[in-house]
Order: structure tokens, then C-alpha cells, then sequence
């Protein structure tokens, strides 16, 4: 049996964060894998606004799981997934799990992500993340929040920290942190899962460990479409930047300068009731934020 450390940052969600952890403490903890399951909540607002949720949490759950609530006020995604990392560390937990603030967990959850990481003698695993709206949304939008799934047990290349387990051992051994100059653009966990990859760190995909992000009426519009994407496609060439990958950053130019080009053209489309009809938007921005990861003048989605 092992022992799991649970770590969630949060900013401004208290409402949010409550229905997380419910959710994972009324989902199943099969007991041949879990011996304890710890909770470590890193306030990253210096205004403390979970600390009155996380402390009514614990007087209502305190005989069903151990919580802990540490305010943590140096604002960065970074900065905050770092110090989830020490306090984990520090209770020597088997196996260290990421979830965000704005996501709810399906019932046999942390099962599927430690079957998957023992099965496969893995370093990581990582499981499916649903969009729930809060509101109604246009066909035209909701499409884009569709992520990619793989086949049960696939070997990845990459990670996402809003669903994933690590291997305590593995961290240690590979010595890998998240990277401060990723504090306020996003992508910190796509650089970790860089730097564990290249120590030789393998990754799994646990089909079945669900979790439901939900959407807020602010993110399920065009304007912000635009924005992650130009961001996203940022930070991926910054990365490659660093990683000295001068083949992909030839390869990631091209492809930035044919995604502007097709996407003016499917510029067409964009009246016609078509479901992917701001396909042409989306690539000539993932065209555009391509190139700032050359220059380093990425998006700051997170300051």
C-alpha cells in the first residue's frame, strides 16, 4: 500500500476548490493501493481567500482525510507547484498527484492513476481532463475545449499538470523542479515534463482516471480561444528555444508561417455555420504566438 500526497494550488476559486475536495473525498480510496492520502492546499493569494473553505472542510471531513492549508503569497504558477513539491517531499509520500483548483474528480480517480503508474513501472501518468460549461455555449466554441485522449496504458511525450501522479522516488532521482521563468506565461509543466522525459523519466496514459474541469463563462468565448492559443504556441517555441532544438524551431517557423497563410484563407469559412468555422482565427494566432517564442516576448497570461 502507498502513501499519497494530494497537491492542489489555488488562486481566488474558494468555491471551486470546495467542490475538489468533496469530490475526492467521496471518491473511492481502494485500500490495496492507499494507505494514506494527505491533502496540501498552497494558497497563492496573499488575501487568503481559501483558507475559510479549507478550514470548514476540515472540521466537517477531520475523521475521513487529513488536509493541510498553507498560504504561500509569491505569486507564480512556478513558485506555488514548487512549494506543493517540498511539503510533499517533506512527508515522504510514495506517490506525489497534481489536480487544479477548477476541476472535480470522477469516483475511482486516484485509483485509475496509481493502477496505471504501477502497472507500466512508470515514472508518471496522467488521465483525461472534460470540459463542463457552467453556462450554455455556442457549438462553434465549445468544440476547441476538446482535448486529446490515447489508448489505455499508452506511452506519452508530454505531461499536463492539471491530472497527474508522480513517482516520489523519480523526482528525487531526476532532481527536476518547476521552472521560475514560467511563473506568469503558463507551460511550466510542459517544461518538467520536458527536463523528467530527457533524464529518461517514461509517462503513461491512464485512460479511465477521469476529472471534469469547469469552464466559466469568461474562458468559453473567442477572445479567450485567441489568447491560450497565442500563448500556448509561445511558450512551445520558447521551450525548443532553450532545449537548443534548431531543427524543430526551423520545423516550428514553417509551420507558423503556413498556419498564418492557411488561416487567411479559411478566413472564408468564418460566416458560414460551420463547426470548426474559427479554425482560420485560431491558426494564424498559433501562427503569430509561434514567433514570439523566438524573440521571448511570450504572453503573460498569469501576472
Amino acid at each position: 500500500m502507498y502513501n499519497i500526497a494530494i497537491c492542489i494550488p489555488t488562486y481566488k476559486r474558494p468555491y471551486m476548490l470546495e467542490k475538489l475536495i468533496i469530490s475526492i473525498i467521496e471518491s473511492n480510496f481502494n485500500q490495496s493501493f492507499t494507505n494514506h492520502v494527505d491533502l496540501i492546499i498552497a494558497d497563492n493569494d496573499i488575501e487568503k481567500t481559501a483558507e475559510k473553505t479549507v478550514t470548514e472542510l476540515k472540521e466537517r471531513f477531520n475523521d475521513r482525510i487529513e488536509m493541510e492549508y498553507y498560504n504561500f503569497p509569491v505569486k507564480g504558477l512556478s513558485n506555488v507547484r514548487n512549494e506543493l513539491l517540498r511539503k510533499s517531499l517533506e512527508l515522504s509520500q510514495d506517490f506525489i498527484v497534481f489536480v487544479d483548483d477548477d476541476e472535480y474528480v470522477s469516483t475511482e480517480w486516484l485509483n485509475e492513476l496509481i493502477e496505471a503508474l504501477i502497472s507500466n513501472n512508470g515514472d508518471m501518468a496522467m488521465g483525461p481532463v472534460i470540459s463542463v460549461f457552467d453556462s450554455a455555449v455556442s457549438k462553434y466554441i465549445s468544440c476547441w475545449f476538446n482535448r486529446p485522449v490515447y489508448r489505455k496504458n499508452a506511452k506519452l511525450n508530454s505531461i499536463a499538470t492539471n491530472n497527474l501522479i508522480i513517482k516520489r522516488d523519480s523526482l528525487i532521482k531526476n532532481d527536476v523542479w518547476f521552472d521560475n521563468r514560467f511563473n506568469y506565461t503558463g507551460s511550466e509543466d510542459s517544461y518538467f515534463g520536458v527536463q523528467m522525459i530527457q533524464k529518461g523519466a517514461k509517462i503513461y496514459w491512464a485512460e479511465n482516471a477521469i476529472v471534469y474541469e469547469t469552464v466559466p463563462k469568461n474562458r468559453a468565448n473567442l477572445k479567450w480561444l485567441i489568447q491560450r492559443r497565442y500563448r500556448v504556441s509561445g511558450t512551445y517555441t520558447y521551450i525548443m528555444n532553450l532545449e537548443k532544438k534548431y531543427f524543430k524551431i526551423l520545423q516550428k517557423t514553417l509551420i507558423n508561417m503556413v498556419y498564418i497563410l492557411v488561416g487567411i484563407c479559411a478566413l472564408i469559412i468564418l460566416p458560414l455555420p460551420i463547426k470548426k468555422k474559427y479554425w482560420g482565427i485560431l491558426k494564424i494566432t498559433e501562427g503569430l504566438g509561434g514567433l514570439t517564442g523566438f524573440f521571448n516576448t511570450l504572453y503573460q497570461e498569469y501576472k
